[in-house]
């Protein structure tokens, strides 16, 4: 966790820091960082190229910044949910009121109490409600 944190950071260094050769572009242009063996000589370029940048131009490649870690949390997030769905689709095949419990955030709601009771009668249409259920269909 700790090098994928420092690679993000590198890269972000690299996307604020970068100069534009476009005429009046303010956007830095993302860069993709493929190892994380930035030359200091590079590294001491960019921040001065960044220095010698107007206050309106600096500001805006931070706003960019901050614009791209927003993305990138939001897709971080957008992953974890991802997992969530998986896990909530295995539980509900296996122990059906527990994949409830977990699409619900922990919530128990009309939906596990239904869940629960149908796989107490018998497993089956407890699992295919559950399954209903997680699969945002019910």
């Amino acid at each position: 966790m700790k090098i994928i944190r420092t690679v993000f950071m590198l890269a972000l260094l690299c996307f604020v820091f970068s100069v534009n050769t476009g005429s009046a572009a303010l956007a830095a242009k993302p860069i993709a960082v493929a190892d994380s063996s930035i030359s200091e000589k590079t590294l001491d370029e960019s921040i001065q190229a960044f220095q010698s940048l107007s206050k309106k131009e600096r500001k805006q490649r931070i706003q960019d910044a901050k614009k791209a870690v927003k993305a990138w949390k939001a897709a971080k997030a957008a992953s974890a949910a991802d997992d969530n769905q998986i896990l909530a689709i295995i539980f509900a095949i296996l122990i059906p009121p527990v994949g409830v419990i977990i699409k619900e955030k922990g919530q128990v709601t009309t939906k596990f109490w239904i869940s629960l009771l149908l796989t107490l009668l018998f497993w089956l249409p407890g699992a295919i409600y559950s399954l209903l259920v997680v699969t945002g269909n019910a």
